[in-house]
């Protein structure tokens, strides 16, 4: 077995990995976004008083409201106004940042295996013309 034959098996370990698990990783962050559906942006007041900080929007036609988490709060005190986004299907859910933390990682995770396992197949397919 030369240099070739193992450069060769690694490639296709590497392209059955990466496309093994990449692809089904992409399905699911398909299925989750079309799941949670669009988020819209929308400007939401920050209210603070004896009760904590809290957010407040108005959206499908009733006002809505949730508490801040701490690192939320510490970086929006002071203002009254704060960007954020609604869930166009659930108006009751409100986050600060444009996509769900969660989600974007498994994103980022199964572009990066499905990528490794495309350059995968076309490190084995150029291999077999090498000879």
């Amino acid at each position: 077995m030369d240099a070739i034959d193992v450069i060769g098996n690694i490639a296709e370990i590497i392209s059955w990995i990466g496309l093994g698990l990449g692809i089904p990783l992409l399905l699911a962050v398909l299925i989750g976004r079309a799941h949670d559906g669009r988020w819209l942006p929308m400007d939401v007041v920050i209210v603070v008083d004896d009760a904590g900080a809290r957010a407040r929007w108005f959206t499908a036609g009733d006002f809505w409201e949730r508490p801040l988490r701490a690192h939320e709060a510490a970086e929006w005190s002071g203002h009254e106004e704060a960007p954020a986004f609604v869930s166009e299907r659930h108006p009751q859910s409100m986050h600060f940042e444009p996509r769900r933390p969660g989600l974007h990682a498994v994103q980022v995770l199964g572009i990066t295996l499905a990528s490794a396992g495309a350059a995968g197949v076309v490190l084995s397919i150029v291999l077999l013309f090498v000879r």
